[in-house]
């Protein structure tokens, strides 16, 4: 045990110590420093294929490394403890597996019961401080297309699949040291402070384009907090991620922020 409490802190450590990392320097080089470095850089955000290659890193961090921790890590992270819940649709004889199965379905039954509100309150919350927001913009005669508008299904769905993940496995390893309730806590704590710690990240609060879809994000990762301290189901997680974000984006597409200068009769 205490060998396995060990590595899900290093792998913890693996992943959250190189983010902090590299958003700090790519920050440091997005203005002009030494000649050789920039033309490297240009060079790569110039490249036809650099937009692929950031998925496939991307992919690698948010998926790749929680997984090979469950895979690879000695116990580093636990299947239960990751919400990796089971959906059992086998056909039993006898009267233990009818009963173990009759048991899954119950538990599931509880979990989307408790995912339908979640998500409905997350949904009514949102939804209401997009109306704020809008009018606030509208009041003072600023507005702008928010940025991720215009994603797609897909899109929001990959994105659902990184970000619950990744708070799933910052979960893990605190809840692996004191327990569920105040590991699933620090897991968060430990999400926030590696996004405050991302200067791009801090930028983009004050811009009235980024802003909303980060703090949808952030009211997200509260909200699969709270899922994860009810079910321990990741899959639930990601379907209520997914759903949430789908439909706050078509919002913003039919209820788009004014044009800068302008007057939204629609948002008074």
């Amino acid at each position: 045990m205490n060998i396995a409490w060990g590595e899900s802190w290093l792998w913890l450590g693996g992943s959250l110590l190189p983010a902090i990392l590299w958003a700090n320097l790519a920050w440091f080089f997005r203005k002009p420093r030494f000649d050789p470095i920039d033309e490297f850089v240009n060079r790569l955000a110039s490249w036809p294929f650099s937009p692929w290659l950031l998925q496939v890193l991307r992919l690698l961090y948010y998926l790749g490394v929680p997984f090979a921790a469950l895979l690879w890590g000695h116990d580093a992270v636990v299947e239960r403890v990751l919400g990796l819940k089971r959906f059992d649709l086998s056909i039993s004889d006898g009267n233990a597996a009818s009963a173990n199965i009759a048991a899954n379905w119950l538990e599931w039954a509880h979990d989307v019961g408790w995912a339908a509100a979640l998500s409905f309150g997350v949904c009514a919350l949102l939804t209401l401080g997009w109306w704020v927001y809008r009018r606030a913009l509208n009041a003072i005669g600023e507005g702008s297309a928010v940025a991720g508008a215009s994603s797609s299904g897909w899109v929001l769905l990959r994105e659902a699949a990184y970000h619950e993940v990744h708070w799933a496995f910052y979960r893990n390893a605190p809840i692996l040291a004191v327990g569920a309730y105040w590991g699933t806590w620090i897991g968060l704590g430990l999400a926030v402070l590696e996004a405050a710690l991302n200067p791009a990240w801090r930028n983009d609060l004050s811009d009235p384009q980024r802003a909303p879809g980060l703090l949808m994000r952030g009211a997200l990762g509260v909200a699969s907090t709270l899922l994860y301290l009810q079910t321990q189901n990741l899959w639930l997680a990601l379907i209520t991620h997914w759903g949430v974000s789908w439909g706050l984006t078509s919002l913003a597409r039919m209820l788009p922020l004014p044009p800068a200068g302008e007057t939204d009769q629609t948002a008074v």
